[in-house]
């Protein structure tokens, strides 16, 4: 199936999908529809669903696209930036641990997850960051403003901006607080946040903080320097470090996903257009992951930012990843990449 054929699968699931939920009494579960990527310019229809409404889709998803058919139950679906959301005021902090079967850091030491978890200065991508009320959310990327000089750390809006909770302003800090961070360690401020909309679906999830003028950066992966993009397409294969899971590699497996639908504090937030990400071994991400960049190893090409995942699902069941596409969100952010 080439890519034109699997969007049209796309559409008449989605409408089939529409009508089955307008005739029900009552909601039957989630339901993600996008395309499968199979590589060598061929391509499926992909479900992702949690209850019966997927299950039953299922079936008419392989009446569509037959072999070229991928239907996975993937469960809730939930911003990755830890199981508790907001601290405590005085509360200890409380440090996250990656999932059970995360693979071991290609690259131990500078990589690995209890490195980017502590204070380091300059600051560079993977390491521990988060708004004062949120627990530890990861550094994604360096990015300037048309125009503006500064820098700014690229990473999401529930790591930066506490899901839309925090005012423009409100400082940043590096580590994060479930990484021991404090009034010691404030590297910046929020500028900016794309809004969580309730009402209509979302691309991106995302912030800027303005990084103070004495604060150093090292724009540097593993890989080197990565200031261009790149679609997320054709079995793609990918890293990103981040600061649970350390430096992790997977394969872009899904695109163009619509109805991703992520738990935050205010409610359910939908998401379209989206990238799927599996771990080549073990999970790709896990909580305190959230603002990873994920990128083209190869290419040294941004693809997308990393902001929620499952715990299951996946061809080995170590769980699914979410990014957006990286191009939509410095678009909406008006920013490009720090080489």
């Amino acid at each position: 199936m080439d890519i034109q054929a699997a969007r049209e699968s796309k559409r008449e699931l989605l409408r089939t999908a529409a009508t089955a939920q307008a005739a029900a009494a009552a909601p039957a579960g989630g339901l993600v529809v996008g395309v499968r990527v199979y590589g060598g310019g061929r391509y499926g229809l992909a479900v992702r669903h949690d209850g019966s409404a997927g299950a039953e889709l299922g079936a008419r998803a392989r009446e569509l696209a037959g072999e070229d058919a991928d239907v996975l139950d993937v469960g809730a679906v939930r911003a990755l930036v830890g199981r508790a959301q907001r601290l405590d005021p005085g509360a200890p902090p409380a440090v996250e641990r990656a999932l059970a079967g995360t693979p071991t850091p290609e690259e131990p030491g500078r990589w690995a997850a209890e490195v980017l978890q502590q204070r380091e200065r300059p600051l560079r991508p993977g390491l521990s960051v988060a708004q004062r009320a949120v627990t530890a959310g990861t550094i994604g990327a360096f990015v300037v403003l048309a125009g503006d000089e500064r820098r700014y750390v690229l990473s999401n809006n529930h790591v930066l901006a506490d899901s839309d909770r925090a005012a423009p302003g409100s400082e940043v800090l590096q580590p994060g607080s479930a990484d021991g961070g404090t009034a010691a360690d404030v590297v910046g401020d929020l500028a900016v946040a794309l809004p969580l909309q309730l009402a209509t679906p979302n691309v991106a999830d995302a912030a800027l903080a303005r990084l103070a003028d004495d604060v150093d950066v090292e724009a540097l992966y593993p890989v080197g320097a990565i200031a261009t993009t790149a679609p997320a397409d054709d079995d793609l294969v990918v890293e990103k470090v981040g600061r649970t899971t350390g430096l992790t590699r997977g394969v872009v497996t899904a695109v163009e996903l619509d109805g991703v639908a992520v738990g935050y504090p205010g409610g359910a937030v939908v998401f379209d257009d989206q990238i799927e990400v599996t771990g080549s071994a073990g999970a790709f991400s896990a909580g305190g992951d959230s603002g990873s960049l994920v990128y083209d190893p190869v290419a040294r090409a941004a693809v997308g930012l990393l902001f929620a995942g499952s715990e299951r699902g996946g061809p080995a069941g170590t769980g699914l990843t979410f990014c957006n596409p990286v191009d939509r969100v410095l678009e909406a952010l008006g920013a490009r990449l720090l080489g």
